[in-house]
């Protein structure tokens, strides 16, 4: 007679198929994994700069007291992390898109994939979006804080001492999955643009190609 967990990774192995499927199609459709590095960034006395053989050269100003913490570009996107704002380029939309930080927040890491971008402060979680040159962002609770990030080239995991943040270049916003008190992590993998991750619990998926997140118990 089969067990619980065997019988859980049956109905487990057809649905991770559908989402790999569906993964692949929509690659197809939108060309996403041949984006070569599209966009260029620096910084000049006083603005900074992002150039693109579709835009050329676009600038944003910045403040007289603002100073450049970090930047990057990849793909369709480039962000520049100063003392006050995060900056995103896309060359889709061919702008600049800002958001402000809070005061005294401090940024600690960033990550520049070829079709979005993630920022974690100690405060928040930000997203940029490359597709549609757009900001998103999540507030962390006052004790919660990020253990691990895992990364694919379409979407982001942030595993906290509370929950799961899931960040998709194609979702609307961040999807959270919250884990129980006694709950671990035992494995967190990359399989086809998804990421997986297995508690003690259950397995749980998330994707761009994914309404936010797949839960197996």
């Amino acid at each position: 007679m089969p067990t619980p967990r065997a019988e859980n990774w049956t109905l487990l192995a057809p649905r991770l198929l559908l989402a790999t499927l569906t993964w692949l199609v929509w690659s197809s459709v939108t060309q996403a994994g041949d984006y070569g590095n599209e966009v260029t960034v620096w910084i000049e006395q006083g603005q900074a700069v992002a150039t693109s053989l579709v835009s050329g050269r676009r600038e944003i100003p910045l403040d007289a007291q603002e100073t450049v913490t970090g930047s990057g570009a990849s793909g369709i996107n480039a962000v520049v992390v100063t003392s006050r704002r995060l900056l995103g380029f896309s060359s889709r939309t061919l702008t600049w898109c800002e958001t402000d930080r809070d005061l005294n927040e401090k940024v600690l890491e960033r990550r520049v994939l070829p079709t979005f971008s993630v920022v974690r402060t100690d405060k928040h979680l930000y997203g940029f979006r490359g597709a549609d040159g757009s900001w998103l962002d999540e507030a962390l609770g006052i004790r919660e804080t990020v253990k691990r990030t895992q990364t694919t080239d379409y979407g982001a995991v942030f595993v906290t001492n509370e929950r799961l943040v899931g960040f998709a270049s194609l979702l609307g916003d961040f999807s959270s999955k919250a884990l129980g008190i006694h709950e671990h992590i035992t494995q967190l993998d990359n399989e086809k643009g998804l990421v997986i991750v297995t508690t003690s619990n259950r397995t749980l998926v998330f994707g761009s190609r994914l309404s936010g997140w797949e839960e197996f118990e």
